[in-house]
């Protein structure tokens, strides 16, 4: 049997909307299974919201007659690119790869901005975005904590994030990880020059916004060959 796959949405793409967002991605396996952040990725802080995630995960598994530590191969886009990639870190035997898309890591400057707006007399009530600004406790926590996993995630970002400016801030820089970039060739040439400390494992070629990216014909391809890659050892090794 192939791995099952939970696909995690990003902020405030529920219903409907997440349904259309990863359609492609969905139709491809019928091990994958589509999880939503609670309370929309907005009002409930990001160490927190992984309880719902586990919740959601063993439901998934539940349904497809799995273990609820069953082996699977997450998939994130924005916000719960980092879900996903927390996810991993605290489940390091359950979770045997990230594929991490349009992830804020070092931090959205947009998230950041809204949260400054939805604070009221020092309060804040969108803490799932505090949490991804730039140098959050959880961001920073996170930094800290992927080495651990990092060579079982790949992770995939654009030059035109737009939500994640600059765009470099989606890339993983923790020895292990394989960053590809969404670019037209003269973009790749582009940031090999002009960021050497960034290195890319690979590109796929492309015009991309942050919310196109799950739907790309190349990403997918990339996730299932993953998804492919990781069943193949599982069964080799005798595990299902």
């Amino acid at each position: 049997m192939p791995v099952a796959v939970p696909i995690v949405a990003g902020t405030a793409i529920r219903g409907v909307a997440a349904t259309v967002m990863m359609r492609g991605v969905l139709e491809r396996h019928p091990n994958a299974f589509l999880i939503t952040l609670a309370q929309f990725g907005v009002t409930l802080p990001l160490h927190r919201s992984q309880r719902p995630l586990a919740r959601d995960i063993r439901r998934g598994l539940a349904e497809q007659g799995r273990p609820a530590d069953a082996p699977i191969v997450l998939v994130g886009h924005s916000q719960g690119a980092l879900a996903c990639l927390r996810y991993a870190v605290d489940h390091p035997d359950q979770v045997q790869h990230v594929v991490s898309v349009g992830a804020p890591w070092h931090g959205s400057r947009s998230a950041a901005r809204v949260a400054r707006l939805l604070t009221v007399r020092s309060r804040t009530l969108a803490p799932a975005l505090t949490d991804m600004a730039e140098g959050s406790d959880f961001l920073t926590r996170l930094h800290e904590d992927l080495p651990v996993v990092a060579d079982r995630v790949t992770n995939i970002y654009s030059t035109r994030e737009i939500v994640i400016q600059p765009y470099t801030a989606a890339h993983i820089d923790v020895p292990g990880v394989s960053n590809v970039l969404i670019a037209t060739d003269e973009e790749v040439r582009r940031h090999l020059m002009s960021f050497p400390e960034l290195p890319l494992d690979d590109h796929i070629p492309g015009k991309v916004t942050h919310l196109g990216e799950m739907n790309t014909p190349q990403v997918r391809a990339l996730i299932w060959t993953i998804v492919d890659r990781v069943s193949a050892d599982l069964r080799s090794r005798g595990e299902r």
